[in-house]
């Protein structure tokens, strides 16, 4: 079988982590069914990215655009990765260039039948842009398609109408999919709530070959949390919680990955609570970065205020680390008594008595059944079979 999949977010070279996991799931498909091939179609997502409120960000992607050659990029064996260059913007303002969106899909979409044979379904990530183009070669090549949704939160601001409901855009990537995907049961449960089609819930996946478990110094405990430093992910909360902890035997530090429009204002927070020799801003971190620091922590924890899956929680626990995080959508899914705790969002308190019951007890946390859970969960042949049971169960019916 020959897979088209269309990603609205993907890593690229302005943001590595930006849509690892659309990355991720379409390599766990492909190597669920190895005598299958899966092409991924991009337009340069992020590099080709215009920002109204940056010129410098928009002049990168001017230059990047004029600069960027059609065709397959380096091969990511096992994946298939066609380019055609398009330049995009906010979805506030006419869509995002989703017209064009839309004519570098259906150029890549051909290139990769030209190059592989003919597409015999479509994967999308997302219900915009990715589902609505779907949906459009859906119309034009009778293919069908599976959308899976990632969004976080649903639906985005742009996305919906005065009164709060999915435009029809977004809604017509939903009612046309041949099946449809959400990575969590809460992000389920608010399709359902919007009106919307929701026909299984699969995880996201996490590729185990990055990560592995290792001791930690005994001198000090780290707590590490990642993700960019934006209001919905709750770092004020953390380093509230953080500054609230009692003196424990060894030293604890805060080691926060990631970076965004929050950074100087969390730092002058650190200040004014006293901690800023205890926290480390490790600024934006690449993937291939990203496995030491797991590896280095004594525990993870996510202050987030919403989170429709929260796939660091997963790379977590594939490190052989215990987990905290907040009760804020997709970490319902992943987060058990046995591999951390959960707490209410927007509660340092409960956020610090978490923490400090993780740290005073690792070893209640096993770090290899850790692991082996998470790879039973959310591994790439875990997922990808799932995955690759869907697309099956579609183009045979």
């Amino acid at each position: 079988m020959n897979v088209f999949v269309l990603p609205s977010w993907y890593p690229s070279t302005r943001q590595p982590m930006a849509g690892l996991f659309a990355r991720d799931q379409a390599l766990a498909l492909a190597l669920a069914r190895p005598a299958w091939h899966v092409a991924v179609g991009l337009w340069g997502h992020h590099d080709g990215a215009l920002n109204l409120r940056s010129p410098s960000d928009s002049l990168r992607a001017l230059a990047w655009r004029l600069r960027a050659l059609p065709g397959w990029r380096a091969p990511n064996a096992p994946l298939h990765e066609v380019l055609t260059p398009r330049l995009s913007w906010t979805l506030a303002w006419a869509g995002g260039g989703v017209r064009g969106l839309l004519s570098a899909s259906r150029r890549n979409l051909a290139q990769a039948e030209a190059y592989l044979g003919p597409m015999q379904i479509i994967h999308a990530h997302a219900g915009f842009p990715a589902g609505w183009i779907a949906a459009q070669l859906s119309a034009e090549r009778g293919l069908p398609y599976v959308l899976t949704e990632h969004m976080s939160p649903f639906p985005f601001p742009a996305l919906v109408d005065a009164q709060g409901q999915p435009l029809p855009a977004l809604r017509q990537a939903f009612d046309r999919a041949a099946a449809t995907v959400a990575v969590s049961s809460a992000l389920a449960e608010r399709l359902r709530a919007c009106g919307l089609r929701c026909d299984a819930v699969i995880p996201n996946v996490v590729d185990e070959t990055r990560f592995a478990s290792a001791a930690t110094d005994p001198a000090r405990r780290v707590l590490f949390t990642l993700g960019t430093l934006v209001p919905q992910k709750g770092m004020d909360v953390l380093l509230h919680a953080f500054a609230q902890l009692p003196l424990l035997a060894q030293p604890v530090e805060l080691h926060i990955g990631g970076d965004g429009p929050e950074r100087a204002a969390l730092k002058a927070l650190a200040a004014s609570l006293g901690v800023t020799d205890r926290v480390r801003f490790l600024g934006a971190l690449r993937p291939d970065e990203t496995p030491t620091h797991f590896s280095a922590c004594d525990a993870f924890v996510l202050a987030s205020h919403h989170e429709t899956f929260g796939v660091v929680l997963a790379e977590a626990l594939m490190s052989g680390k215990p987990v905290v995080a907040t009760r804020c959508g997709g970490p319902e899914d992943i987060v058990t008594l046995a591999n951390g705790r959960l707490v209410p969002p927007g509660d340092p308190a409960a956020l610090a008595a978490a923490l400090q019951e993780v740290l005073q007890a690792p070893q209640d946390f096993d770090a290899f059944a850790l692991r082996a859970d998470a790879m039973t969960r959310f591994g790439l042949y875990a997922v990808g079979e799932r995955l690759a049971a869907v697309c099956e169960q579609v183009v045979s019916a």
